[in-house]
């Protein structure tokens, strides 16, 4: 076999190759590092959940519209996912019924966060789908830490961290396999390159937001 008859890469490692370096700058804006690193201070991880608030209402909205219409859509869908209420339910348990600092509401949309969930709202379904992606992929993958890593640093009790539990799925391993396996099943070009571009600019997003929240 040549390497014009080699197979192209499935869709999934193909995916993850392609962003790598979208996915590395935006894990590596001085905000997230630093929270993960327990160099700030705890309302700065609430000043973060509440801004992924209006994301994640935006994002499980758009899936729903979409899997009602788009087949392509519907098999990604899973409401065991979703993650607007925990992450309500937290900052409720943190700060009561209007989750507000010095006047200021956490949940208030920052530009950054504003343009990001605009974006999310007016994507086609391949766009839509790479956001669904980068977030609930991400939250499989990485959530676990996550939560142990805010536990750590700034002594944020469990009742509290529900945004980052996935107990109500069993296997988190053989979802996530699933998911992926569905990404193989993407076999149109254009709906790939659709999904790849709007990928990257889902990373982008995302650091734009870290560095907005960055206090110092």
């Amino acid at each position: 076999m040549t390497a014009l008859d080699t197979p192209a890469a499935p869709f999934a490692q193909r995916l993850r190759d392609a962003t790598r370096a979208e996915h590395s700058d935006a894990e590596s804006k001085g905000f997230i590092t630093a929270l993960m690193g327990g160099e700030l201070g705890e309302l700065d991880y609430w000043r973060l959940l509440g801004q992924y608030l209006p994301l994640y209402v935006a994002l499980e909205e758009a899936i729903e519209t979409a899997a009602a219409r788009s087949a392509l859509a519907a098999s990604f869908h899973d409401p065991r996912l979703a993650r607007a209420e925990a992450i309500r339910a937290d900052l409720a348990a943190r700060f009561g019924a209007a989750p507000v600092v010095d006047g200021v509401s956490l949940t208030a949309p920052l530009p950054a966060t504003a343009a990001y969930a605009d974006r999310i709202r007016s994507a086609s379904v391949p766009a839509l789908l790479a956001h669904h992606y980068l977030r609930y992929l991400g939250d499989l993958s990485g959530g676990q830490a996550i939560g142990a890593l805010v536990a750590r640093h700034y002594a944020v009790p469990r009742e509290q961290l529900t945004m980052w539990d996935f107990s109500e799925i069993d296997a988190p391993k053989r979802v996530k396999d699933a998911y992926r396996a569905r990404l193989d099943d993407i076999t149109d070009p254009a709906v790939q390159e659709e999904f790849l571009a709007e990928a990257r600019e889902g990373y982008r997003l995302a650091g734009a937001l870290f560095a907005a929240l960055d206090p110092r």
